[in-house]
């Protein structure tokens, strides 16, 4: 058996649409403990995973509880970041329609998600109070960085929403390491 169409909904809609590993947009929904390993196809058992991020992490039993831990942040950062729902489920059922469009079609759709993204983007900034600015803002920058010069050190070997300076490996939560998981290059 698979998901359930209204469980992928609420987990794309619980993730705004995004991978809870390196935050890139356009998901899958994982199942952490595999179905093959009698893994239920349960909300509770799922996670929003990029493709790329599900081809190479999704099938590790080792990065299982990682997976779990940093779907569980995630989720966390998304409510912070739209606590009063500034985009709607319409909107981001929009974008992920917009965005599978694309990937099916080559860059036939691009410039209107670019609009809607757009607009979007535009909304928030125009609506960013003393209470979301920073939030808003490092999210914006999260969002358009591919280096470790906007990652988040949580502390000491925690670091959230990075890209290693060497390999390029995009890091959503690192936990337990200040080195890259692929090269071990040390993060700054």
């Amino acid at each position: 058996m698979a998901f359930t169409e209204s469980i992928k909904k609420d987990v794309k809609e619980k993730s705004a649409f995004r991978c809870c590993r390196c935050q890139s947009i356009g998901i899958e929904v994982h199942h952490i403990l595999p179905q093959a390993s009698n893994g239920p196809d349960t909300f509770e058992n799922a996670a929003p995973l990029c493709p790329s991020c599900h081809t190479d992490f999704g099938d590790n039993p080792i990065k299982r509880k990682e997976i779990s831990h940093m779907r569980d942040w995630w989720y966390q950062q998304v409510e912070r970041q739209y606590p009063d729902n500034r985009i709607s489920k319409t909107q981001l059922d929009d974008i992920n329609t917009k965005l599978e469009y694309i990937e099916s079609n080559q860059n036939s759709g691009l410039t209107d998600l670019k609009t809607t993204l757009k607009n979007i983007s535009n909304k928030l900034i125009d609506d960013i109070t003393p209470e979301t600015a920073r939030l808003t803002a490092s999210g914006i920058i999260n969002t358009s960085s591919t280096s470790a010069a906007f990652s988040h050190k949580l502390a000491d070997n925690v670091h959230a929403n990075m890209h290693c300076t060497n390999c390029g490996t995009a890091i959503g939560l690192l936990i337990g390491s200040n080195n890259c998981p692929e090269c071990k290059t040390p993060i700054n």
